[in-house]
């Protein structure tokens, strides 16, 4: 333990973060910027200036000039829009360096920001706007979905750029308001099943540090240089990855959303090091014609937001060797398990991983087969969650090692023919056959046995299964209540997270 403290106090102290000189510019940063983003890139600005910061579709900012470009829309919002400290804004919008810029700027004057998905339709995104008081609307003037009319006040981020890059920005030079502390970052989980909560969240050093010092020494994310984040920023993994790399003085290259191939062109003319990932879009990396070529210089896969198909682990390891890492957490709780590409090839089974330091698990009404609901206490949890045990709604079992094993959501389980089913189970083992990249399970209505399950699945280009064959070869492997009564075969498509979305259940979860 001792040793690995001083690993640790080593890594922070290279990293400027408790250095000497390191605490003073912390100290300064807070004082002149409150607890903010903001105050988090002027501490990197002044030690990695020149560095590049952050790379979109459309420029590249270095993180002298996105701290400058920050404080520049901090004071146009403050002055043009008369942004004050508490009010509501609400964001929706791809990843890009605008909005990058906004998310800061917003935590410096104290505003309380909610990341909308993009994947809302309209009836949706004029709901939220209708039962919250927001004080302005910002979005992507490209989105399709965007109401004609809304009760607040609205602005394009395309029109937020080009006033940043006139020159009555580049000359203005105004004090903004004072704040203590900035305001809380809400996003909403839940997009897979349609059913979204709001998950809130304040800029704080207890938020970001346990899952820092985490990823500092069992993934060693400061020995790389670039990132590319294709996840959503209201996506919490998205935001996270963000706002960690941008402290360590990372590169960071942003994609507006997932496209397989644009993606790999990015990582292999980058040079790319780290991504964070969910399993369906690594499925679909290992498609891919010459994927191996294009990702030779990943170093760091981090897969996180649904469960890892063991079949992903071992042809990750084996195309690219042993840079997968597997991340758990919830929205409301945070991350907080970790299995490393070792732990991950050492069971039959893809764990979890074990709790990171700051963290306390427990599984409560265990069945008989070991397998119960899991609850975490954490100190970084969402706001007003902090140290409260809360229910994650994950089924898991526990070896005597310590090591966690998801086996579903409870939320999920349906009861078929008088028989407790488990939807995701049916998928994992659909997910083990080497034709199938995605694959979706799902209960209907049936006047025989209550429930009967249906599957969607999507196969590899060069596929020749038929359904009579699938079922077949699904029979050994599942029991009579989970052989699905109808497969279809077609393309699922990915949520902007990068996940699939569910259908919602139309029976009762519980025996």
């Amino acid at each position: 333990m001792k040793s690995r403290n001083a690993s640790i106090f080593s890594i922070l102290y290279r990293l400027h973060i408790i250095s000497p000189k390191g605490l003073f510019m912390w100290a300064k940063s807070l004082i002149l910027e409150g607890i903010s983003l903001m105050a988090l890139l002027r501490f990197v600005a002044y030690f990695y200036p020149q560095r590049c910061a952050v790379i979109d579709d459309c420029q590249s900012l270095t993180y002298r000039e996105l701290y400058a470009r920050t404080r520049q829309l901090a004071q146009i919002l403050y002055t043009k829009y008369h942004l004050q400290p508490k009010m509501r804004v609400t964001l929706i919008g791809r990843n890009s360096l605008t909005l990058t810029i906004l998310l800061h700027a917003l935590s410096r004057l104290g505003i309380h920001t909610t990341l909308l998905s993009t994947d809302l339709a309209t009836e949706q995104i004029t709901a939220a706007l209708q039962k919250h008081h927001y004080h302005l609307f910002i979005y992507d003037e490209d989105l399709k979905q965007i109401p004609t009319e809304t009760p607040c006040m609205a602005v394009t981020t395309e029109a937020l750029s080009d006033i940043l890059i006139s020159k009555e920005a580049q000359t203005r030079d105004l004090k903004l308001p004072k704040i203590w502390r900035g305001g809380e970052i809400t996003i909403h989980s839940g997009g897979t099943s349609g059913n979204f909560k709001s998950i809130a969240r304040r800029p704080s050093v207890t938020s970001f540090l346990p899952p820092l010092l985490a990823l500092l020494h069992n993934i060693r994310i400061y020995q790389y240089k670039s990132v590319l984040i294709s996840l959503p920023f209201y996506h919490g993994f998205g935001l996270s990855t963000l706002i960690i790399s941008l402290l360590m003085g990372k590169k960071v290259y942003l994609q507006k959303h997932f496209d397989v191939i644009k993606t790999l062109e990015i990582i292999q003319r980058e040079q790319i090091e780290v991504m964070p990932i969910v399993p369906a879009m690594l499925a679909r990396f290992w498609q891919i014609e010459n994927a191996k070529e294009k990702m030779k210089s990943l170093r760091c896969l981090i897969s996180g937001g649904d469960k890892l198909p063991k079949s992903l682990i071992n042809m990750t390891h084996q195309q690219i060797g042993e840079v997968l890492f597997n991340l758990y957490g919830t929205s409301e709780a945070g991350f907080f398990m970790l299995a490393t590409p070792k732990e991950l090839a050492s069971f039959e089974e893809t764990t979890l991983g074990r709790p990171i330091q700051g963290v306390t698990c427990k599984v409560k009404d265990l069945n008989e087969k070991g397998i119960g609901t899991l609850w975490v206490r954490s100190r970084w949890a969402m706001h007003e969650k902090q140290n409260q045990w809360q229910n994650t709604g994950d089924l898991v079992s526990q070896n005597s090692e310590g090591y966690f094993f998801h086996h579903g959501r409870a939320d999920r389980m349906i009861v078929c023919g008088g028989e407790n089913v488990q939807p995701e189970h049916i998928e994992q083992v659909l997910l083990s056959h080497p034709m199938i990249i995605a694959a979706r399970a799902f209960n209907v209505p049936d006047p025989n046995f209550g429930n009967v399950i249906h599957t969607e699945i999507e196969c590899t280009p060069k596929a020749t299964l038929t359904e009579a064959t699938l079922l077949s070869w699904l029979r050994p492997q599942l029991s009579r209540a989970e052989m699905p009564h109808r497969i279809r075969f077609k393309t699922i498509e990915m949520l902007s997270t990068g996940k699939q979305k569910h259908p919602r259940l139309t029976s009762p979860t519980k025996s």
